[in-house]
């Protein structure tokens, strides 16, 4: 079986990630976020923007492509924040047909991994409740619901 690797994004891979990212949290947006304001496609450009003002190299923030072998097969992003021990995932996403194949729990393993290495005490993230995929994955790991 072939290799399961993060590789840090380059600025070329960076530019695709950032449109696909716009695209895919503009329909999340839409399918979670019922209040009248801004339209999606908006409000996911301007949080994008703020989260990530310098691209890769916005302070504290690490972005991975996910490789099988010479395949891309998904995305990593993690605010990783040395000083206070604390790391939080913003994404992983991996493409429709690697789904339920276990690569996720392989690249959460991997996240991990690094995380250790950096002495990271504290690890959190965010999924919507719709999301169940990713919900099952996160449990299985062991991860807790915290209180509102």
């Amino acid at each position: 079986m072939e290799e399961l690797l993060l590789k840090p994004m380059t600025e070329e891979a960076f530019e695709h990630y950032f449109q696909d990212e716009i695209r895919r949290y503009t329909e999340v947006l839409s399918e979670n976020i019922h209040e009248q304001g801004e339209e999606p496609s908006v409000k996911a450009l301007k949080q994008l923007n703020n989260l990530l003002p310098k691209g890769i190299h916005t302070l504290n923030h690490s972005l991975f492509n996910i490789r099988l072998g010479n395949k891309g097969i998904g995305y990593v992003w993690l605010k990783i924040e040395e000083e206070k021990k604390s790391a939080f995932l913003y994404e992983i996403y991996l493409l429709e047909e690697f789904r339920a194949k276990g690569y996720g729990t392989k690249t959460m393993k991997s996240i991990e991994e690094l995380l250790q290495q950096k002495d990271i005490m504290y690890f959190k993230l965010h999924v919507f409740g719709s999301n169940t995929g990713a919900r099952k994955l996160y449990e299985e790991l062991g991860f807790e619901i915290a209180p509102n």
